[in-house]
């Protein structure tokens, strides 16, 4: 192999010729004879390694192989032909071009004024892409060092690479990609890829465009769990955890750490594990000494797990008093859970559950509850059997992604009622609701002699009977702020995306979702946040942010026009069950000034 780059202000050259154990090496500047002189080692193993290793060392200077011969054109002349989503540049800046099926031997660079991309004159016009007209087959990394940006690479066929490492560069392939692990640093860069994408593992802050389907166990930021995707159908049901997947100097409290993993695979190390575990794997390994004697078992912890359903071997724990299910993706309990019946304590907090099961009342024993930061609206009245409750933590049901937990703001259901059957439990001692949208308090007294603490904080109470609700502790002077706060939680752009009312193939718009969130957030607003300034308040801040968002780095007025003429005009059937209504008339302005009308 054969590399020149730059040394210094002058063009250098590398090469080596190997015989088994022997390399031949030849170095110096470009246009002299350069200096030659020959190594033996102790094998042809290790003679390889050498060679490779100086090879990589080179690659990093900026060196390249001999052997690629480019074309150079001006942006102006071929930006006709650039299928780069975003992908633009000044005239007379320069692309490189590489025509035919193309084998670069070594790693590829994409950044700006290294390697292939440098430039003998700096003040020459940069070089801003690569295109590749035909296959591209890459011996090493493709690597992309800069977040914010770099060179885009286009290649007219298909991609194979070792591995794919990149931050702000732009990569499109009208053809297939097959690599080794991929990963994709910051939302400033893009993935196109026109057919398929086969890949051991893919680590990424943003999602990919991939017209075909894809073949890989995917990883998608901010510590989600990793999902086997195969022929482009991702098995939900059955997540790893990131250190089950990757190795564990790129993990750290559950997510990736994607700069890291960048760096270590432009080195030529591994970032994935020889073999993947499960979080169902996991559990199997966690429990399979115990499975021996499952009656023995009173603890166990499943806490952050990526759990979307629970594994049937856990009911073969009969003997358990504690169970941890904190942290996982549990939306319903299964009818089994009441086979446990030695349960004390059980925390379900932090999953996004919508309803508890009726066969919670068999677990006679159970003395606490803990569904905190959950989507609860109601309680099972079984609940009444479990005669040794004490303690029932209620707080923050719904938790902030409740529209995650529905499916839907459509399907959305809040808990607007004191669940009465917390009253008939005869040894309650504690109830907390925090963060939770009660409007109405309990019809009668509890029935419990020990009950200590009856806390209601941040709900949409307005009237308590002092007389009725004397063992209850309610903070009613915070109702009509907790009211026009939910305003705040979803009435912005994190939920009133382009993508959440307009279908881009079709053109068509459906406002049903953020319609029936309008409708939800005046159900709210209406009967507690009289009269109204903050509530007004947060609609207009969070117009303000839907807007910016949806006009950010792209001409989107129509659909501004759209969604707010949709909401203004929904004020109309919206607004009927409260005639009059001073929150109903300032919105219809709020929403105006962005309709255009």
């Amino acid at each position: 192999m054969r590399l020149e780059g730059p040394e210094g202000k002058t063009r250098g050259f590398w090469s080596y010729v190997q015989h088994g154990a022997q390399l031949e090496l030849h170095h110096g500047k470009v246009g002299t004879d350069g200096k030659r002189e020959s190594r033996t080692f102790a094998s042809a193993e290790a003679a390889g390694a050498f060679a490779r290793k100086q090879v990589a060392a080179r690659v990093a200077k900026g060196f390249w192989s001999s052997d690629l011969v480019f074309e150079s054109s001006t942006w102006e002349q071929v930006k006709d032909s650039v299928q780069v989503p975003g992908k633009s540049g000044e005239d007379d800046d320069r692309v490189l071009i590489l025509t035919g099926d193309v084998v670069v031997p070594h790693e590829l660079w994409l950044d700006f004024r290294r390697g292939i991309f440098a430039l003998e004159d700096p003040d020459a016009s940069p070089f801003i892409g690569l295109i590749v007209r035909g296959n591209l087959t890459v011996e090493g990394c493709v690597f992309n060092a800069e977040n914010d940006f770099g060179p885009f690479l286009q290649v007219d066929g298909n991609l194979v690479a070792s591995s794919i490492a990149i931050g702000g560069s732009l990569l499109r392939v009208a053809g297939d990609v097959m690599t080794g692990d991929f990963v994709a640093v910051y939302n400033h860069g893009s993935v196109s890829v026109g057919g398929d994408l086969v890949a051991r593992t893919i680590a990424s802050d943003y999602s990919f465009r991939v017209e075909g389907a894809v073949d890989a166990y995917r990883y998608q930021g901010q510590g989600s769990k990793v999902f086997a995707v195969s022929a482009g159908v991702e098995a939900s049901d059955d997540p790893y955890d990131a250190k089950g997947v990757f190795v564990p100097a790129v993990v750290a409290d559950e997510r990736v750490l994607l700069d890291k993993a960048r760096n270590l695979l432009s080195a030529g190390k591994p970032i994935s594990r020889p073999v993947f575990t499960s979080v169902r794997g996991a559990f199997h390994q966690l429990v399979s000494k115990k499975m021996a004697e499952p009656d023995k078992v009173k603890s166990l912890t499943l806490e952050a797990k990526g759990l979307t359903s629970l594994p049937d071997e856990l009911f073969l724990f009969r003997g358990l008093e504690k169970l941890n299910l904190r942290r996982n993706e549990l939306r319903t309990l299964p009818e089994a859970l009441g086979q446990l019946t030695e349960l004390r304590e059980l925390d379900v907090s932090l999953n996004g559950l919508l309803a508890l099961p009726e066969s919670l009342g068999a677990l006679k024993k159970l003395r606490m509850l803990n569904v905190e930061y959950n989507c609860l609206w109601r309680l099972p009245d079984s609940l009444a059997e479990c005669a040794e409750l004490r303690t029932v933590n209620l707080v923050n049901n719904p938790y902030s992604s409740v529209r995650r937990a529905f499916g839907g703001w459509s399907r959305v259901q809040l808990m607007w009622d004191f669940p009465e059957v917390l009253t008939r439990l005869p040894k309650l001692e504690v109830v907390t609701f925090d963060g939770t949208p009660l409007r109405n308090l309990p019809t009668r007294r509890f029935d419990s002699t020990s009950l200590r603490s009856v806390t209601v904080r941040h709900s949409l109470v307005t009237q308590v009977d002092p007389e009725l609700h004397s063992q209850l502790t309610v903070s009613v002077e915070e109702s009509a702020g907790k009211a026009a706060a939910y305003i705040g939680y979803w009435f912005c752009r994190d939920h009133v995306r382009l993508e959440s009312f307009h279908d881009a193939k079709s053109g068509r718009y459906d406002f049903t979702e953020v319609l029936a969130m309008l409708g939800l957030l005046l159900r709210i607003t209406i009967p507690t946040a009289a009269p109204y300034a903050q509530a007004l308040e947060n609609f207009r801040k969070g117009s303000e942010d839907i807007v910016h968002a949806l006009t950010w780095g792209r001409a989107n007025a129509q659909h501004v026009r759209a969604l707010f003429t949709a909401l203004r005009d929904a004020l109309g059937p919206l607004g009927e069950p409260y005639p009059g209504n001073a929150l109903i008339a300032g919105l219809r302005d709020v929403f105006a000034l962005h309709a255009g009308g």
